[in-house]
């Protein structure tokens, strides 16, 4: 079986999931007047922080290219993360691949260097996203118990059963893994792991060898920031979720992050069911929290498809224009 047919059942099959997710999250809720009494002004205001995250990653994926002595425009740049963005919608992780790929062509970097900048990205995208989930933890520490301690009111005599023999489960399974340690330890997935942690800490040895750190560690928080206002600002366009603060626009960053990484393309069904979640912890009703999930996402498709149809036409006409210049070069 070859690569390519590899990738096309991963495909069919995690966007078949994603849809089971996305009917079983969504549902028949009558979620349409909702979305359609939504304030089109914070609609919009979400849309220009999506689009500014993305040129901030762009200006940071330049910083990076500084020290290997290369030099990319903004706009060529920003198009391929865009392009990048909009092939991930439709094969997850591929658009990792044609980010560097597109820029390679355009500007003539060497695709392996490139590669190896994504890298370095997405651990320090890892890493903040990391830190995210601790300081969540911190502030939303009573929600968070409140949450676990509903799952063992009006215990049962099923339910007791079952969280007995998951304790008993993880009890043996720990022992087992401690009494074979040695076996654990050489399973090719804790090499991978330890290679994982590994390139963790050579990406940020690369950020700390850049000549603009703190530009870098600039971009890199306002391209979070960003991500934090996108979802945040839609809170203003429904009625049902206006009240909700910071803390919970955090809440939701978190889960819908999560939501994103599974391999679906798009993050389709993931999303719809991780964020409604996420305002339950907030009283929020299903109604309005899959409402708010459906426009949220929505919104993240339209900026993509929408510059993506520039980005494409950017990309047709910058490659034409590469193969007229190449051709004046060979008759010269």
């Amino acid at each position: 079986m070859t690569k390519n047919i590899k990738t096309a059942i991963q495909t069919v099959v995690f966007l078949t999931l994603g849809i089971v997710l996305f009917y079983y999250a969504v549902g028949s809720e009558p979620i349409g007047d909702e979305i359609k009494n939504a304030n089109i002004f914070w609609i919009g205001v979400s849309m220009l922080c999506g689009i500014l995250s993305h040129l901030a990653r762009a200006l940071r994926w330049n910083l990076l290219l500084q020290p290997m002595g290369y030099k990319a425009s903004p706009w060529a740049s920003f198009h391929a993360v865009i392009l990048g963005y909009l092939v991930n919608m439709v094969l997850p992780r591929v658009g990792e691949i044609t980010r560097p790929a597109v820029l390679s062509k355009v500007e003539n970097i060497p695709f392996n260097k490139l590669v190896g900048t994504v890298v370095v990205e997405r651990v320090v995208d890892l890493l903040i996203t990391l830190l995210i989930a601790v300081v969540i933890f911190f502030i939303q520490f009573q929600i968070i118990a409140d949450f676990f301690s509903s799952l063992f009111t009006d215990l049962n005599t099923q339910n007791v059963i079952i969280y007995a023999g998951i304790a008993v489960v993880l009890i043996i399974g720990l022992f087992v893994v401690y009494k074979q340690r040695n076996w654990f330890y050489n399973l090719p997935i804790i090499g991978k792991f330890q290679s994982f942690i590994e390139g963790l800490l050579d990406g940020m040895k690369t950020v700390f060898s850049l000549q603009q750190k703190g530009l870098f560690i600039f971009y890199s928080i306002f391209i979070w920031v960003m991500y934090f206002f996108m979802p945040f600002f839609i809170f203003y366009a429904l009625e049902g979720t206006a009240h909700l603060g910071v803390s919970a626009g955090l809440t939701v960053l978190l889960f819908g992050t999560a939501a994103m990484i599974v391999p679906i393309p798009g993050g389709v069904g993931t999303f719809e069911f991780m964020v409604p979640a996420a305002l339950a912890l907030y009283q929020i009703t299903p109604l309005i929290g899959k409402s708010y999930a459906i426009i949220t996402h929505a919104i993240q498709f339209m900026v993509i498809l929408g510059v993506g149809a520039f980005s494409i036409i950017y990309f047709i006409i910058k490659n034409q224009q590469l193969k007229k210049h190449h051709v004046e070069s060979d008759s010269e």
